[in-house]
């Protein structure tokens, strides 16, 4: 992450950035309405997230309780190290009689295999021709061939050398967890398809409202590109939601296809975006909650 937010100083210095765009009220407008769009797309995540959990567990999981729960672990993101944006979420197992925190965990790690299957799956749709011209090119650089080999490498070392201890503990944990049927999977992996295209459409609007010519074919392109810079963002370990990495790799994909100046506007003004788009989700699920507690409360009354 340090190396990514150096790489985004230097390319910050190097092309300046413009935000005299930001004085039109109708692209602050423009602006605010992306992140109510960012804002809804996370409680449809949390919605996907909360059906995953019951076809996990087969428990009836309260509605407005794991969305709320959801969307206040998403906050958690933002704290380094990633481990309280999963760790929050056992919430739900706390609060939900018959839940445990072993299936709680593993719709976790199988929503974040679904969301990055998905993230991958459109971006390659969408921009596979641009994707591999840039991919061949990079393959040349001796650090990239480093790490191709070396990460895979390490990772088999680590699995080889752990893989009783690591097996012990995921039967452990999971002991209670019961096979998911593959029909679950799919339904899931369309809604994250879905969504994953929404949050790419989300960083072409952005680009538009700051003034660079829009062609379909151009979109569905940015789309592409930015899933991959967010997929590589999500992977990234300790990065807070990604932060720094997204950037750096935008800033490797996208210069000739996008106005430089724009792409370096756009990429901050859409991360300050998302995270509203955030802050806007937990406030829509607070109220949701809210509302559906009251609500059993006055049905209990009158009961």
């Amino acid at each position: 992450m340090v190396v990514a937010l150096g790489f985004i100083v230097n390319r910050l210095i190097t092309y300046g950035m413009d935000f005299s765009l930001l004085r039109s009220p109708w692209v602050v407008v423009g602006l605010f309405g992306v992140a109510v769009f960012e804002g809804i797309g996370v409680v449809g995540a949390s919605l996907n997230y909360y059906a995953l959990v019951r076809n996990v567990s087969g428990i009836r999981v309260m509605r407005p309780l794991a969305v709320l729960v959801y969307n206040i672990a998403n906050l958690y993101k933002y704290i380094p190290g990633g481990v309280m944006y999963v760790v929050g979420r056992n919430r739900l197992a706390v609060e939900t009689e018959g839940l445990s925190h072993g299936k709680v965990a593993f719709a976790t790690v199988l929503e974040g295999l679904i969301v990055a299957v998905g993230a991958l799956l459109v971006a390659l749709v969408l921009s596979f021709e641009h994707s591999f011209s840039y991919i061949r090119q990079a393959a040349l650089s001796p650090l990239i061939i480093a790490l191709v080999i070396g990460v895979p490498t390490l990772i088999a070392l680590l699995v080889y050398f752990f893989w009783d201890r690591l097996r012990h503990k995921f039967k452990e944990f999971f002991a209670d967890v019961d096979i998911i049927k593959p029909g679950v999977i799919v339904k899931r992996l369309g809604v994250a398809l879905v969504l994953m295209f929404f949050w790419g459409a989300s960083f072409v609007a952005v680009i538009t409202l700051l003034g660079q010519p829009m062609t379909l074919s151009l979109a569905l392109t940015i789309v592409g590109l930015y899933l991959l810079s967010w997929l590589a963002g999500f992977l990234a370990p300790g990065a807070p939601s990604g932060f720094g990495i997204r950037e750096a790799m935008l800033l490797m994909l996208m210069p000739g296809v996008v106005n430089d100046s724009v792409l370096l506007s756009a990429m901050l003004i859409h991360r300050f975006v998302t995270v509203l788009g955030d802050v806007i989700a937990y406030c829509f699920a607070l109220i949701y909650e809210r509302a559906a507690t009251y609500r059993m409360e006055v049905k209990n009354e009158h009961v």
